[in-house]
């Protein structure tokens, strides 16, 4: 087996081992299984460029067993994706993955580990006995046209929020308050890839934004939990009639109750661990699992 650094042209194969996993698991949990010819989400594709030394896969026989993916942004390491074939599962894969990826962010000075973890006991074991600890779950949240709809009545939105090419510095700052800095890269990514950004200013500053890229919110973040809410409501509504999902963690109670009031159906996809705690969990909205 070798453990090697990802190449920009297998991302492919990255993807294929990270749908087979993630469907096997579903499928055990009582789910549906996932297509295997799922298309490459952009989100994949920008640690190949931010964090290609954090980009790892295990090749045996000339086909990828397994991948892992872990991002540095600030003094935080995150675990972006980590996946291992189900008929590999059991072998040692994923810790000899697992320890050169924890190396990179040792490299790189960080002081904080996170992850986006699967519901499976075996994984979170795994990242407790890495030294991160069950924090809060992250939910699913689905809302159709008439939530979103309650939701706006809810709100009651800013009349200064509105779609706009925001100032990305004013962006990125306030993700530094909020979550972790060095974030210009991945802003920039979802810049390029949203149908609709929702700012709310106050005082000429920049007091929450959020992000719609096609029906998905995120991500999003503010100084305050009204403006917070406004944003994502804001952004809700920015695409017009139709359904729109949100991954929530626990941390942001207001957000969750609003929505949850509202109609919003809710599961739990995952649970989020961390070394210690930082940031300001409630006033931030992740983009999704990858990039988070």
């Amino acid at each position: 087996m070798q453990i090697r650094k990802v190449r920009p042209d297998e991302i492919d194969d990255v993807w294929r081992v990270h749908v087979a996993s993630s469907s096997d698991l579903a499928v055990r949990g009582g789910g549906s299984a996932r297509s295997s010819d799922e298309p490459v989400p952009s989100d994949a594709r920008v640690a190949l460029t931010t964090d290609s030394d954090g980009y790892f896969c295990a090749v045996e026989d000339g086909r990828m067993r397994g991948i892992v993916s872990a991002l540095v942004r600030g003094r935080v390491w995150y675990l972006s994706m980590f996946f291992v074939l189900p008929g590999d599962q059991g072998r040692g894969v994923g810790r000899a993955l697992l320890e050169p990826a924890l190396a990179y962010g040792e490299a790189r000075g960080t002081d904080v580990r996170c992850v986006c973890s699967s519901l499976g006991s075996h994984a979170q074991a795994r990242y407790v006995m890495a030294g991160m600890a069950p924090r809060w779950p992250i939910y699913r949240l689905d809302g159709d046209a008439a939530a979103v709809a309650r939701l706006q009545e809810r709100v009651g939105l800013d009349p200064r929020a509105r779609e706009l090419p925001h100032d990305p510095g004013a962006a990125e700052k306030l993700i530094a308050e909020v979550f972790v800095d060095d974030r210009a890269r991945d802003l920039a990514h979802w810049r390029g890839d949203t149908s609709a950004t929702v700012a709310i200013e106050r005082g000429g500053e920049l007091a929450a934004f959020a992000y719609r890229r096609g029906d998905q919110i995120g991500p999003a973040a503010g100084r305050d939990e009204t403006a917070f809410l406004q944003a994502v409501a804001g952004a809700a509504v920015a695409g017009g009639a139709g359904s729109v999902t949100v991954r929530v963690p626990g941390a942001c109670a207001s957000l969750l109750e609003a929505l949850v009031s509202c109609g919003f159906q809710l599961r739990i996809v995952a649970v989020w661990l961390s070394s210690r705690a930082f940031g300001r969990p409630e006033l931030y909205l992740p983009s999704g699992p990858i990039l988070y």
